[in-house]
């Protein structure tokens, strides 16, 4: 095990340089004594960060999205890997830079409406001058990129001991959803939601044999997995299942279906769009009135307009029902959903990457979900030293024992049932890509639009307020 591990961590490091309320409060008598871990042999970069740096200090964090809460309240070592692992980061963290962790949890839904009053509370705290928490934990959108217009939030270029070149940060953050020399957000290896909430497929290889259909592995390290192979799929799984003539939900076979607020996201990520790139000073630019979206956009119609692909919108987890009762053959899905299909005792199951949009496109895209959660450093943090400190010192022993954990334990060992699976987890993880949410165009308005409404004129329409939208973004970061 402490091999296998060790070839993880090693791969992981090499990856990521492309790429009321309820309370945990350290209790003395519970974490008394040292932790002592085995903790791989690391040949990458090692942790900088001067042992006791934060000696009797308290580091607070809320964590406003409640999906992420188990990511970082773990009570007590239980025997199970995952907790434990993530149990020890904490407690060596705390034995390391000696402060005393305290992760408030939020304890509301995870529906929109909820994520609204999540950023409310953010900003009320911060407008307030309240200083509780050094940090807080909240989604992508929701509000969050207007609470960075208004200054709510530190550059991470301003906090010390932190070196987001080392592997445990997520240099795709700076890539994807920074501008200028600014960064208003971050998250790295301590955030196991980071990866675990990046989409992909899944799919059913039980009805693959069934159909005479080659599993899509060795399509995707050709490079050929694309949208042509994908639609081809969809329309050879889908069949009229009880004869009576029309396909519904809960007697017929489908191709593709899934929650349609995250599948079309993913989508149209996997097809190379984006509405925002960067000029020569690392500023935003619009670009979707151009060839890529149009054609990009158009592709995703294509894959809907099969009678045997859907997108749900209004009753979550009909995707998943028909996965599970063997009648859907892709469903869009997070690596997280990975580990509980081998509960499924009469589908064999694999997983793979969105496909590309054509083989001349150079990578496949994995979409990291807005739910993942992001790091933000309130203006009102009195200690950006100990702020640097702990969160160096958590992502780094994330990095050394909660994520080899998470692949060689929960992933490769427990839920993949084909070497070709393991393989998929690296490229899924190199391919992660974060959509900017500024504008808050991702294709979906177009496809989901059932008349009346084309790319062309949604464009027309909406131009003035994006090029408003990306002003106050370039005066935000320049």
């Amino acid at each position: 095990m402490k091999k296998s591990v060790r070839i993880l961590a090693l791969l992981l490091s090499g990856l990521m340089l492309a790429s009321g309320l309820v309370s945990c409060k350290k209790e003395e008598e519970k974490k008394g004594g040292e932790v002592n871990v085995d903790i791989p042999e690391n040949e990458g970069p090692v942790l900088e960060v001067p042992a006791g740096i934060a000696e009797g200090k308290t580091f607070s964090v809320y964590i406003a999205h409640s999906s992420v809460n188990n990511n970082y309240i773990r009570e007590e070592e239980t025997g199970d890997d995952l907790n434990d692992s993530i149990y020890q980061r904490n407690a060596l963290t705390e034995q390391h830079t000696g402060v005393e962790l305290n992760f408030v949890g939020s304890t509301r839904p995870t529906d929109g409406a909820s994520q609204g009053q999540e950023t409310a509370q953010v900003r009320t705290l911060i407008q307030s001058g309240d200083d509780t928490y050094d940090a807080y934990i909240n989604v992508q959108h929701s509000g969050m990129p207007t609470l960075i217009e208004e200054g709510m939030f530190i550059d991470w270029n301003e906090i010390p001991h932190v070196k987001l070149e080392n592997p445990w940060w997520y240099a795709n953050v700076q890539r994807d959803i920074c501008f200028g020399n600014k960064i208003y957000c971050m998250t790295g290896d301590y955030n196991l939601a980071s990866f675990s909430n990046t989409e992909c497929l899944i799919f059913n290889k039980t009805m693959c044999d069934e159909l005479e259909l080659e599993y899509p592995y060795q399509a995707v390290f050709d490079g050929t997995w694309t949208h042509d192979m994908f639609v081809e799929y969809i329309k050879k799984a889908t069949k009229d299942l009880n004869g009576d003539g029309k396909l519904d939900y809960d007697n017929d076979r489908y191709g593709f279906g899934g929650w349609q607020y995250e599948q079309l996201q993913a989508l149209f990520a996997g097809y190379g769009g984006e509405c925002l790139i960067k000029d020569e000073e690392n500023l935003p630019v619009l670009n979707i009135d151009n060839e890529l979206t149009y054609t990009v956009v158009d592709k995703m119609i294509e894959v809907f307009d099969n009678e045997g692909a859907f997108f749900e919108g209004k009753t979550f987890g009909i995707d998943d029902k028909m996965f599970n009762e063997g009648r859907l053959l892709f469903n869009d899905s997070f690596i997280s959903s990975v580990p509980g299909t081998r509960s499924l005792e009469n589908i064999d199951v694999g997983f793979v990457p969105y496909p590309k949009l054509d083989e001349d496109q150079e990578d496949y895209y994995s979409r990291t979900a807005n739910i993942s959660c992001l790091t933000y450093i309130p203006v009102t943090n009195q200690d950006l030293d100990k702020t640097g400190a702990v969160l160096e010192t958590l992502a780094y022993y994330g990095n050394q024992l909660v994520l080899p954990t998470y692949f060689d334990i929960i992933l490769t060992i427990k839920s993949t049932r084909d070497a070709e699976s393991e393989e998929m987890i690296p490229i899924i993880r190199n391919s992660a890509r974060f959509l900017d949410q500024v504008i808050g165009f991702n294709g979906s308005n177009i496809v989901t639009a059932k008349s009346g409404n084309t790319l062309a004129s949604y464009i027309a329409s909406n131009q003035d307020t994006w090029e408003e939208k990306i002003a106050t973004l370039i005066e935000t970061y320049q």
